[in-house]
């Protein structure tokens, strides 16, 4: 695979979720014409293809509802029938990264051009060789049917989301664990880092292909931090209104000591409202 991994400068585009490429020595006409080769190859496949029979039972969910599927075999046999005479494959290199399994998804052609897909890893799950190997089958399949537009399986994600718990116990956090920077780590923690502003941590908390429950797992966890913070702000709120009533209560004390309540009382008014003789009236009155 070390041909396909290593990109060339030369005749190499970025098309948003894909890099399409071709492997060296060739010119740029040659390299032009297998680029257009492959694109056309591609449509043409894609236009071709009949939609496997989703005729294999899935397990049941919670709910007791259950779905059906094409399996991997029926896939491939599809994309094989529709690409009958045409200058295309493909190529799924295996990849085992951490506690996730998948693929590595690649569409070339007999002229030279390649265009890849990138990897599509899913969390293992367990410690079996089986998990792993189940892992490895679905991402083969979910991830060549996105690409060949294959609709290999029922929409379930709905009804899987909703057969599960809608809550997980703080009790149950505390033991689940997720892939992060290359090994098992605390959700809570990720979580942390992730409110911490942490990226790596963001994008683990928001990977699509994480596993329902650890999708049920982090809303828990979202609940029991907004249902926090929404106590933290009430607590802060109350602190406020404790600390405007106590100022209040300062600012009546020195009101008082400003102004002392005896000018309210009944002598202090009558002895206001008596008239004032003027001092100089008075000297000016005995001179005369």
């Amino acid at each position: 695979m070390e041909l396909l991994e290593h990109e060339q400068q030369v005749g190499t585009d970025n098309l948003g979720a894909f890099i399409l490429h071709t492997i060296g020595g060739l010119n740029a006409k040659q390299i032009l014409e297998a680029k257009l080769s492959l694109l056309s190859a591609y449509t043409r496949v894609q236009a071709n293809i009949l939609q496997p029979k989703k005729d294999k039972q899935g397990a049941k969910f919670k709910n007791g509802q259950s779905y059906k599927y094409a399996d991997l075999n029926s896939v491939i046999s599809a994309i094989q029938e529709a690409s009958k005479g045409i200058d295309i494959a493909y190529i799924q290199q295996p990849i085992m990264n951490g506690g996730k399994s998948g693929v590595r998804n690649y569409i070339l052609n007999s002229k030279g051009a390649i265009m890849d897909f990138g990897a599509y890893l899913l969390d293992v799950g367990g410690s079996r060789p089986t998990d792993a190997g189940g892992a490895l089958t679905y991402s083969r399949r979910y991830s060549i049917s996105s690409l060949f537009g294959i609709a290999s399986e029922e929409d379930t994600d709905v009804q899987e989301y909703q057969a599960k718990p809608e809550f997980v116990s703080p009790n149950q956090l505390a033991g689940l664990t997720i892939m992060y920077d290359g090994k098992r780590t605390d959700l809570s923690t990720v979580y942390a880092k992730a409110l911490a502003g942490d990226a790596l941590a963001k994008q683990v908390i928001k990977d699509k292909g994480n596993s329902v429950n650890t999708k049920v797992a982090i809303k828990s966890i979202n609940s029991i931090y907004e249902f926090n913070k929404k106590l933290a702000d009430m607590e802060e709120q109350e602190k406020e209104k404790i600390q405007q009533e106590d100022q209040e209560e300062i600012n009546q004390v020195a009101a008082n000591i400003i102004d002392p309540p005896y000018a309210e009382t009944k002598e202090f008014k009558e002895q206001a409202a008596k008239p004032k003789k003027d001092p100089f009236e008075e000297a000016m009155k005995k001179v005369k």
